[in-house]
């Protein structure tokens, strides 16, 4: 990917470092994302683990693919989006409200307490790449030929 400028190359460092900041988290601590996908009834049982591991997994190769050029960054607004939506049904469902059942310090605790926070700067992360890609797509760079 090409940057033009100073604020071209802070926006996409920034959307990439983020990019792998999520993604690390998502290899670190699999069961908060399984926890959301089974509390939100997405997906089955069965597949959650595997759904856990591969979010992070798909993001952190669409990052390195968009690091190393070989893609654009759209591959990373779509993991992105995966990855938020989790968050967003859980919201939607009202699983995000704390009714002090839990105890203090549990998985279940830790993962509702910070669930609006996280899909707020998720989200936020998701409109700067989507930026990001609106304003790549419309301004592609163009590289001079080199003639020999």
């Amino acid at each position: 990917m090409k940057t033009r400028g100073y604020i071209h190359r802070f926006v996409t460092s920034f959307v990439l470092l983020s990019a792998a900041a999520i993604a690390l988290k998502g290899f670190f601590h699999p069961e908060q994302t399984a926890l959301l996908l089974q509390d939100t009834g997405l997906v089955p049982a069965i597949y959650v683990d595997v759904l856990a591991f591969s979010l992070p997994f798909a993001l952190a190769v669409c990052l390195s693919l968009a690091f190393f050029e070989l893609t654009s960054i759209a591959p990373i607004l779509v993991c992105l989006a995966l990855y938020m939506l989790p968050s967003g049904i859980a919201l939607y469902q009202g699983l995000h409200f704390d009714c002090g059942c839990y105890l203090p310090g549990s998985l279940e605790s830790q993962v509702y307490s910070e669930l609006e926070p996280q899909f707020i700067v998720l989200l936020l992360i998701t409109f700067f790449t989507a930026g990001l890609h609106y304003f790549n797509s419309q301004r592609p760079v163009r590289n001079k030929a080199h003639l020999a």
